[in-house]
């Protein structure tokens, strides 16, 4: 109990003491600036910073007046949303000399019902906005997510694909309204393969020479964990990347990072469509319905697109990525969204998925 009482006063003091630094931040001045006037950012946890870190990103001075209770609540709630007071020089806690330009956020412009569209409309994008994926929110924290990378460099023709694949741990979504294959059940599939192969280290797959080509090559991380900071890079080696759904819905952060490197995703249609906007088979994207059709796919299509074929298809998901994706992009669109105003649904992820009941 004494021990508790210590640790409390400790964080106590640690959090008084970086609420006053942040009382005593003064940001250089900006024509571009994000006020955030919100009551519940933690609604949507990881997926409200990621918004306003791409603001950040994109040149935005972020102007977030908050009492030391909200500070607080947003230090220690949650690991990532957390993120927003715990980055230096990430916001600004006074509302003066604002541009009168300013782009302002509020709770009511935003709806965490995510797949209302999907299961409810028909998936019509009619006066909504979906803020898309994006990468981990460490990629974007810790400065690697823009790492110049050879996107030019000599590919392998075979299919990629990384994470955690614990059985236990993705098996939620099969209780959702979703059909889309665990990932759990996709390497199961790819294991059966001839070709499957699993890599256990960066060299595997840095190092490797022509016999890699026309292969499914997996990192799994009990075998090998890769590193944050070399994930787009080893993205770059192949022309296309499996894509696994998430723990509770199609959604995960893996696709955007294959996408930013322009490898090309190889997915489940459910999982296509909950992207906005979707993609599209031969264009930006090799889609399959279910098993059986990708089977049909592996066997007789997807080692046999032309070059030509092969580098329209990664020029457009460079595109899409650019416009759809990176921080500038989703910004443009996002502001765009507001002047219209647009219903923005952003992510909440277990959140969003129990609208869908």
């Amino acid at each position: 109990m004494i021990n508790k009482k210590i640790s409390q006063v400790k964080r106590l003091i640690s959090d008084a003491v970086a609420f006053l630094r942040l009382k005593l931040y003064t940001p250089p001045e900006n024509d571009k600036v994000l006020l955030i006037s919100f009551s519940n950012p933690n609604l949507y946890h990881r997926f409200f910073y990621l918004m306003v870190k791409f603001y950040q990103l994109s040149g935005y001075t972020i102007c977030y007046p908050m009492n030391f209770a909200r500070f607080r609540n947003l230090r220690n709630k949650d690991h990532y949303l957390g993120l927003i007071v715990r980055e230096k020089k990430f916001l600004s806690i006074h509302k003066k000399n604002l541009p009168p330009n300013a782009i302002e956020i509020r709770d009511e412009m935003f709806s965490p019902d995510y797949f209302a569209n999907y299961f409810k409309h028909q998936n019509k994008q009619e006066n909504t906005f979906h803020i898309p994926m994006s990468f981990h929110p460490f990629m974007y924290s810790q400065e690697i997510w823009n790492h110049k990378i050879d996107t030019e460099r000599k590919r392998f023709n075979s299919i990629f694909c990384y994470g955690n694949f614990h059985a236990q741990a993705y098996l939620d979504i099969k209780r959702t309204e979703f059909t889309v294959k665990t990932r759990t059940a996709l390497l199961a599939f790819f294991m059966k393969k001839e070709k499957f192969v699993s890599v256990h280290g960066k060299k595997d797959i840095t190092s490797a020479d022509d016999v890699m080509n026309e292969k499914y090559v997996f990192a799994i991380k009990e075998n090998y964990g890769i590193r944050m900071e070399d994930i787009r890079e080893l993205l770059s080696y192949f022309n296309f990347y499996l894509c696994c759904p998430g723990v509770v819905m199609p959604l995960c952060h893996n696709v955007i990072e294959a996408m930013s490197v322009g490898t090309i995703p190889l997915i489940q249609k459910e999982y296509a469509e909950v992207m906005y906007p979707k993609l599209q088979h031969r264009t930006n994207a090799v889609i399959f319905k279910d098993l059986d059709e990708l089977e049909s796919i592996l066997q007789n299509e997807i080692f046999n697109y032309s070059e030509q074929e092969i580098l329209a298809m990664k020029t457009n998901v460079l595109k899409y990525y650019e416009e759809y994706l990176s921080p500038e992009g989703m910004v443009k669109n996002l502001n765009q969204s507001i002047l219209e105003k647009k219903l923005i649904y952003l992510q909440a992820e277990h959140r969003s998925v129990k609208f869908i009941n």
